[in-house]
């Protein structure tokens, strides 16, 4: 008996095209093992050639995949989304019964089509004859113009000039509270672009939006040969970059507020940097988070496309899908260096487990916020972080995940609406 999902999974993958381009040019196959059921989805060329029991017994393929799941977590995996925790391979592994393995290579090659593959075996499960697509209105914007403007600054960090690209929307001539807003690991500022659409948020804050150097539109300094050596973002620079940046714009203790890297940035700010800032948010911080850093990030063999579609596991499936395939879009576009060296700093050299407690919310407000959604940082790790910094608030955004700002802005915008109006009424 062929594992439930798996029925007509051939006749889906040859009509579907996502799985055409995600899995184009493998030779192989995903194996599935349901308690004493394993089936195996055999892939020519990116083609399902068969889907058929196999004994459990079986060796794998050199290029082939493997998923073993006890039955209740197979089912749940199946369940229609949104299905907390479940709704991707790669967060169904941080949870108890599900294990993924066979070549390491091909999984981190073809892991777009293992995403897929489970879209999929979701949707035959339920007998819906295609996989949603969600895709939100939209307006008329022939000939109009977004609000925000982009330029580009020169900045010194630690000695050396770096040309930055940032955008901006808010009050006529400067003024308001200055809001800078950093972009995720390996990324860049187009992530807040829905942000700074914001004509509520604009009316009282100058929101800046920039790129990190190596990151979007700003190109690595002339004069520094950084071809030829190994990209690692590090706690020490980035704390000057962003204060060097805020210097160059001759900002008065702006407020900050970044996601991922730049969460972990917003309490570093206010632990090592707080005579600069008025207040920090943090998206998706925690104290540290080890373990992540490894060679996968930034192999010859494996594409952007693969880095890409692993955020996408750490989204929201209740977010609109086209913000979610925005999000990832993005990712699919940076210096394929930059996402490996920024989760340098993700997960070695940002670590305020012993530091935390000293944060002096009197100087630098501190406000953490955290998805649900978000199995890399959970609310609890937000939760115990707010916990260890006397004055600092904390809220756990339902129906969000790693990347708020982008994956589901409108949600998004309703978290943090209040908690800058906040600030606002407090700076005066």
């Amino acid at each position: 008996m062929t594992v439930r999902g798996l029925q007509d999974l051939a006749v889906r993958a040859a009509d579907d095209g996502e799985w055409a381009l995600v899995a184009r040019a493998w030779t192989g196959a995903i194996r599935v093992t349901v308690g004493d059921e394993t089936s195996e989805v055999r892939v020519v060329d990116g083609r399902v050639d068969a889907v058929h029991p196999v004994p459990a017994s079986t060796p794998a393929g050199p290029t082939d995949i493997t998923i073993a799941a006890t039955p209740a977590a197979w089912d749940q995996m199946m369940r229609p989304l949104p299905v907390p925790m479940f709704q991707d391979i790669q967060s169904a592994q941080h949870r108890e019964g599900i294990e993924v393995g066979g070549d390491e290579l091909t999984k981190h090659q073809y892991y777009p089509a293992l995403r897929r593959f489970l879209d999929l075996a979701r949707a035959s499960a339920n007998g819906v004859s295609s996989v949603p697509v969600d895709t939100p209105p939209r307006p008329t914007r022939v000939g109009r113009f977004d609000h925000a403007v982009g330029r580009y600054v020169y900045v010194d960090i630690q000695g050396v000039e770096h040309r930055m690209y940032f955008e901006e929307h808010g009050p006529a001539g400067g003024r308001g509270i200055p809001l800078l807003l950093q972009h995720t690991a390996g990324a860049d500022g187009r992530q807040w672009r829905h942000v700074l659409e914001d004509t509520g948020l604009a009316e009282h804050f100058r929101l800046i939006a920039y790129d990190l150097p190596y990151h979007g539109k700003s190109v690595p300094p002339v004069g520094v040969a950084w071809w030829a050596r190994e990209y690692r973002l590090e706690r020490d620079w980035l704390l000057d970059a962003v204060v060097g940046f805020s210097a160059a714009l001759g900002l008065d203790r702006p407020v900050y507020m970044g996601s991922s890297i730049g969460g972990h940035l917003a309490v570093d700010l206010a632990r090592y940097r707080a005579e600069h800032f008025r207040a920090v948010i943090g998206l998706e911080a925690a104290h540290a988070s080890p373990g992540g850093y490894t060679d996968w990030l930034h192999h010859p063999a494996i594409s952007n496309d693969s880095k890409a579609s692993v955020m996408a596991g750490v989204m929201s499936p209740e977010a609109p899908e086209a913000y979610r395939r925005e999000t990832s879009f993005v990712y699919s576009q940076g210096w394929p260096a930059a996402f490996k060296g920024d989760i340098y700093y993700y997960c070695v050299d940002h670590d305020l487990t012993d530091e935390a407690c000293n944060i002096d919310t009197t100087e630098c407000e501190v406000h953490l916020l955290t998805g649900s959604y978000d199995y890399a940082t959970p609310p609890a790790a937000g939760r115990a972080l707010a916990d260890d910094i006397k004055g600092a608030t904390f809220a756990e955004m339902h129906g969000l995940g790693h990347f708020p700002m982008s994956e589901d802005p409108e949600r998004f915008l309703g978290y943090i609406r209040p908690v800058l109006a906040g600030i606002r009424m407090r700076v005066g």
